[in-house]
Formats: structure tokens, sequence, C-alpha cells
């Protein structure tokens, strides 16, 4: 056991800051690449400095726990390329691979800077700031239906004469979608659909109360909680119940885990917040007619038609799958939507077969378990991603930013566990790192 200083007492060495910097500048700077219309390339730009940083440091480099079995993962997706049958197939495929490595290669040089000194809290910092900007760009979406404009990228297209509506859809930022079902705009700012935001939005709120539990002054707690109030209203109106699953399956999983431990207070907080929104549901005449709708006309045929088809591929091709989700042409009831879509699950279930499904499950298990922090400590609100992950997989792609997130929180926590305990006030302190 080695003990490295976690602050500016002794502080990271040189290298290992710059190992990071580039997931650093891809999270801090994602409202300026989604105006620009790279946010999905930009994944690909920062990782590329960091698998070159992996590559120089190699031999001082670490397997984070779990990571071997997303590293079998990985080589599933590259096996089922082989079963690749079209040029269209084949560039979802390789942009899919692309951000998988991506995530990848980013969480394990997360996890190596956070064991040798990188201060935590800066990596909370990142993933707040992004959560931040999710939220309060959503108000102007909300405030405004149909708010858009043309990325650089997306001018860059149409003048090469490029008009494929996949890429139109992400590189044409939107403030909103509106909804004509439920008349009302819901909101994407970051990201090509709502459906995303929602995703995102979810994985990252347990990130933002972790941040605020452990937030080391009152002028730090006091920002953090006018943002999670902020975000309640955004998170109502997407009318996303897949957000809102995922957010409650997280509570879920920290208020389990305090009572436990014998801290009650999170089932009272938990219980008083859920009153308050509920009491302005009731009170709120446009909200509760729009949330009354959302689950009157939940429109699930659509999914319901495309999961059964994407289990059928899944038993004709249990290996190695299909490479990239299919088309759905000819399939009633599909809107024309390819089959292996609409949730990670399905993705991987039809492109890398049960076998490829099955290693991606285990790594998730396998990386949250490892990270699990100790009795009461606040990292349990990180450690709630892994279930919430896990859920969400269902119904949302997860690939880039719930994932990455998912396993940058989790490499907090884990490292965090390492550490003697800290006062549940601050972030700072000394890093224990084990170097076996």
């Amino acid at each position: 056991m080695t003990r490295v200083q976690d602050g500016a007492a002794a502080g990271p060495a040189a290298g290992v800051v710059a190992g990071v910097r580039p997931v650093a500048v891809l999270l801090l700077g994602y409202p300026l690449w989604w105006a620009l219309g790279v946010q999905l390339p930009f994944w690909a730009l920062a990782a590329a400095p960091v698998l070159v940083w992996l590559w120089l440091n190699r031999r001082t480099i670490v397997l984070p726990p779990g990571y071997g079995a997303l590293l079998l993962f990985l080589g599933w997706v590259l096996a089922s390329g082989l079963t690749l049958t079209t040029v269209r197939y084949a560039m979802a495929y390789g942009l899919r691979l692309v951000l998988y490595v991506a995530v990848v290669a980013i969480g394990i040089a997360v996890w190596n800077a956070l064991r040798h000194g990188y201060p935590a809290r800066r990596v909370v910092t990142w993933l707040v700031a992004f959560w931040a900007a999710a939220i309060l760009l959503a108000y102007p979406g909300i405030l405004v239906s149909n708010l858009e404009f043309t990325s650089p990228l997306e001018a860059l297209l149409r003048a090469l004469g490029i008009d494929d509506p996949f890429l139109t859809s992400l590189t044409h930022p939107e403030f909103s979608e509106y909804d004509q079902l439920y008349g009302a705009p819901r909101p994407s700012p970051l990201f090509a659909y709502t459906n995303d935001w929602g995703a995102a939005v979810g994985i990252l709120l347990p990130v933002g109360m972790y941040a605020f539990v452990t937030a080391a002054g009152r002028r730090e707690k006091v920002l953090l909680g006018l943002l999670l109030l902020a975000s309640v209203p955004p998170v109502l109106v997407s009318l996303n119940r897949g957000c809102w699953i995922t957010i409650g399956v997280a509570l879920a999983w920290v208020v389990v885990q305090r009572a436990l431990s014998g801290d009650l207070r999170p089932v009272a907080a938990v219980g008083a917040t859920v009153a308050a929104i509920g009491a302005t549901v009731v009170l709120v005449e446009p909200l509760r007619r729009a949330l009354t709708a959302r689950f009157e006309y939940g429109n699930t045929s659509t999914r319901a038609t495309l999961y059964e088809a994407s289990w059928d591929l899944a038993l004709r091709s249990p290996l190695l799958g299909w490479g990239a989700p299919q088309s759905s042409e000819g399939l009633a009831d599909s809107n024309d939507v390819s089959i292996g879509t609409h949730g990670q699950l399905w993705t991987i279930l039809v492109s890398q077969g049960l076998v490829g499904l099955g290693l991606f499950v285990l790594a998730v298990l396998l990386v949250w378990w490892h990270a699990r922090p100790a009795s009461g400590a606040p990292e349990v609100w990180l450690h709630a991603l892994g279930p919430a992950l896990l859920v969400q997989i269902a119904f949302y792609e997860v690939l880039p930013v719930p994932l990455a997130v998912a396993l940058l929180a989790l490499a907090v926590c884990g490292t965090q566990r390492r550490r003697p305990t800290l006062p549940s006030h601050s972030l700072a302190g000394r890093l224990v790192t084990n170097d076996d």
C-alpha cells in the first residue's frame, strides 16, 4: 500500500495531468462541441492523446478492476465485424467501435490518474459542469419552441453535398424537440434527441447529489442546491419516463444502503422531495395535463415490435450477432426504425449476440462491485450509477455519455475506497492506492 497526497499539498505528477487533460477538455467544453456539431467526433479526438499516453506509460498503467471483462467485450465487438454485410452497416459499426474504445480508454486513464494522486474533486467537477450545462441549456428550449441553429459542421456537410438524415440529426443543434402528441417541447440540448438528454441527466443527477453532500463550503453547497432545484422542471417536462426510472433507481439504492448503515436522513429527504414534486404537479395545471397524457398515451407498441424482432435476430445469430442494428424494412409497426435500437441492451444483442451482451453486463457488474464504497460513505451516490446504468440499457443507448459518466464516477468511488475515512463535507484528503 502506498499513500499519495490528493490535494494541493503534493498534487499529481505532470505526466498524470497530461493523461487526463483531454478528458477535461471534452467534458468541460461539451456545450461548444455541441454548438459546432462535433460532439460525437470529439470523443475520438479526445481519446487519441489518451491512448497515446496509455501506450507511453504502459509499464506503469494498471488495468482497473473489472476492466478485463470490458476488454473481452471490445474483442467480441471486433469479432462481430466479420458478420457485416453492407457499407452502411459497417459505418454504424465503426462509429460504435470507436466510441467503445474511446470510453474504455478514458476510464482506464482516469482510474490510473486517480490512483496516482489526481484530485477526485476535479473529476467530479467535470461531470457536474456537464450536468449543469445540460440542465441550464434546457430552459431556452422549454421557453421557446423549435429553438435551433445550423452548426458549422452541418453547414460544411451541406456544402459538400452530403444530405444524410442521420448525420443531420447528429450535427444540427436543437434546444428541444416539440412533441405533437403531448403538445410540449422536450429538452435535448447537448444531444441529438431528447431521450439522449434524459439518459445523460438521469445518470448525472446522482453525481450532482454526491457533489452537494460533499461540498467543502457553504457557497458551493448553495450553488449545487440551486442546480438540483433547477433540474426538477426540465426533468418533469421532458416527459422522459426512462429518465425518471433512472433517477428513481439511483435514489432507491442510496436510501436502502444508507438505511442499512443506520442513517435514515436520506429516507426523510427523498420522501419530502417526492411530496414537494407531487404537490407541484397537482397545482400546476399544464404540467399535470402533460404528465397525464404521457401515461395515457405511452406509444410503446413500436418499442415492443422492435424488441421482439431484436430477440428473433439474436436467436438466429447468438454467438457474434450481426455487427450492427439491422433494417426493419417490411416490419409492421416499426416506423422504419432499425432493429436493435431503442436501448443498449438491444443494440448489443443484435450487434454482438447473446455472448456479447453477457460480456457487457458482466463487465459493468464487475467494475461496479469492485468500486463499492465503505458503509455509510457518501460515495454511495456514485456507486448508485451501477444499478442505474444496468436498468437504463433496457430502453436507452448509453454510448458514449452515460457509460462514460458511470465509469468515471465508479473510478472515483473505487479509488476513494482506498483512502482513510474523510469528513463527509470534503473531498480533500489523502488518497490511498493499492499497487498490487
